[in-house]
C-alpha cells in the first residue's frame, strides 16, 4: 500500500458515495487508475464491504455486546473465521486484559440475541461468554 491507496482510503472514509471521477481527483489519478486501485483493495481485502450508517430512525431490535474468554492455547485468529459464520455478528474485536475479545451481535429480538449466544459457547476453543444486553443506544 502506498501514499496514494491511503489517500483513496482516507477519501472513502469521509464519502464512500463519492464518484469515482471525483475520487480520482482526490488522489490525483485517473478514473481507470483509480478503479483499479480500488478493485485491488477490494481483492486484497483492505476495503472489505461497504455498510449502512444507520441514523435515529433504524428500525428497532435487540443489541448485544459478548465478552469472550477463549480456552488456553488457542488465539482470536483461530476463532476469527468461526465467528464470522455466526448470523447476527456485526463486530469482532481482539482486545487486551482478562477477556480475550469483545463481540457485538444485533438481532430482532431478545431470542436472536440468544442463538447468537448459543452459537459462540458452542464453539470448543471458547471457555467463558459473559453478556451485555443494550438497553439504550446513546451515540453509535
Amino acid at each position: 500500500m502506498d501514499d496514494k491507496d491511503r489517500l483513496l482510503l482516507d477519501a472513502l472514509r469521509k464519502d464512500a458515495r463519492r464518484t469515482l471521477v471525483a475520487l480520482a481527483r482526490d488522489v490525483g489519478l485517473s478514473r481507470s487508475a483509480t478503479q483499479e486501485r480500488l478493485d485491488r483493495l477490494v481483492r486484497t481485502g483492505v476495503v472489505r464491504g461497504f455498510t449502512i450508517v444507520e441514523g435515529e430512525d433504524r428500525p428497532a431490535g435487540a443489541c448485544a455486546h459478548f465478552l469472550l474468554r477463549h480456552q488456553p492455547g488457542r488465539t482470536c485468529v483461530q476463532l476469527v473465521p468461526k465467528l464470522r459464520r455466526i448470523p447476527g455478528i456485526v463486530s469482532l474485536h481482539s482486545v487486551a486484559g482478562a477477556i480475550d475479545m469483545v463481540i457485538r451481535a444485533e438481532g430482532a429480538d431478545v431470542c436472536a440475541i440468544e442463538a447468537v449466544r448459543a452459537a459462540i459457547v458452542a464453539l470448543p476453543e471458547v471457555a467463558e461468554v459473559t453478556t451485555l444486553m443494550v438497553l439504550d443506544r446513546h451515540l453509535d
